[in-house]
C-alpha cells in the first residue's frame, strides 16, 4: 500500500507542469517582487501581463517563499495608465481567471499596482508576445 501511495504521488508530480518563476525586487520597494519569466504582452490588446507578491523568498519558486502575501495578477495598459485587476493567485500556478479581458479597467496604474507597472512598463517592447486564452 505504502509503495502504491509513493508510485501515486511521484506520477502526480510529475505530470503536473512546472511554472518557471524568477522573482525579482522592485526597485524603490522594500518586499515587493515581480515574477519576471511571467511577464508577458497579450497579442490579442496588448495589455502586459504582471504577477507580483509581497513577502521574503526562501527559495526558487513563490510556494517556497518564507513569509508571503497572494499573488497580485494584473493586466496593464502602460499606454492608458490602467490596469485590470485579475486577482489574487494563492497557489502560484500563473493561470489567467476566464473572461478576464471583460473585467473593468481602471485608471492609475502606478496608483493600483505599484512600482511593479512601472518596471513592468519599462520591459514591455522586450516581452514576449503571445496568444493568451
Amino acid at each position: 500500500m505504502r509503495l502504491r501511495l509513493v508510485l501515486s504521488v511521484v506520477l502526480l508530480t510529475a505530470s503536473t507542469p512546472a511554472v518557471a518563476e524568477t522573482w525579482k525586487p522592485v526597485p524603490g520597494e522594500s518586499d515587493t517582487y515581480v515574477d519576471i519569466d511571467s511577464m508577458k504582452v497579450d497579442q490579442q490588446t496588448g495589455l502586459v501581463i504582471v504577477r507580483s507578491a509581497s513577502g521574503k523568498p526562501g527559495g526558487a519558486g513563490y510556494a517556497e517563499w518564507l513569509d508571503k502575501e497572494p499573488i497580485i495578477v494584473s493586466a496593464l495598459d502602460c499606454k492608458g495608465d490602467a490596469y485590470k485587476d485579475l486577482g489574487l493567485d494563492f497557489g502560484g500556478d500563473a493561470a489567467l481567471p476566464d473572461g478576464w479581458r471583460k473585467r473593468r479597467t481602471q485608471s492609475g496604474l502606478k496608483f493600483g499596482v505599484g512600482g511593479a507597472a512601472t518596471l513592468a512598463c519599462k520591459q514591455r517592447e522586450a516581452l514576449p508576445k503571445v496568444a493568451l486564452p
